[in-house]
């Protein structure tokens, strides 16, 4: 039996162990994501609830705000990278969150793929595959195909 502390069951993995989304999550189960590993958090929720709370609990923390329904702008997409390239490659898994952990958190991870080359499609169905609830709406989808950085 491990003692190796476990992640909730609302993340999903786009690559495992280094960059994930989720569901927005409770103010209490930030100990568990911090013990489990987790130390980078992105909120793309249109209000910065939760930001001073997961600097408060030890996490690099980020808020990028994006409308619901809606694609960030490329700004946004460069100062994610920005924050999550050092993390990950310090072995430090981000994770991404909106309200339910689907369109919003579902573009923005799918354009860090793009922005690392992958094709917009094949980055999209990557995110579908992890997250099938991940219905990425046509603005969101638009924007991936004319992202370039």
């Amino acid at each position: 039996m491990s003692n190796k502390i476990s992640y909730p069951d609302y993340v999903w993995w786009l690559i495992p162990g280094k960059l994930a989304g989720m569901s927005r999550p409770p103010l209490e189960d930030l100990p568990q994501l911090y013990q489990a590993g987790m130390r980078g958090i992105v909120s793309v929720m249109d209000e910065p609830s939760g930001i001073e709370e997961y600097k408060e609990a030890g996490f690099q923390a980020l808020w990028l705000p994006i409308t619901g329904g809606k694609p960030p702008t490329v700004e946004q997409v460069k100062q994610f990278i920005q924050f999550a390239e050092p993390l990950i490659e310090n072995n430090q898994p981000v994770v991404v969150h909106c309200t339910s952990g689907n369109r919003r958190t579902g573009t923005l991870l799918a354009a860090y793929l793009v922005a690392q080359g992958e094709n917009p499609e094949k980055a999209i169905s990557l995110v579908q595959e992890v997250r099938p609830t991940a219905e990425l709406r046509d603005a969101q989808r638009e924007f991936l195909f004319k992202l370039k950085m």
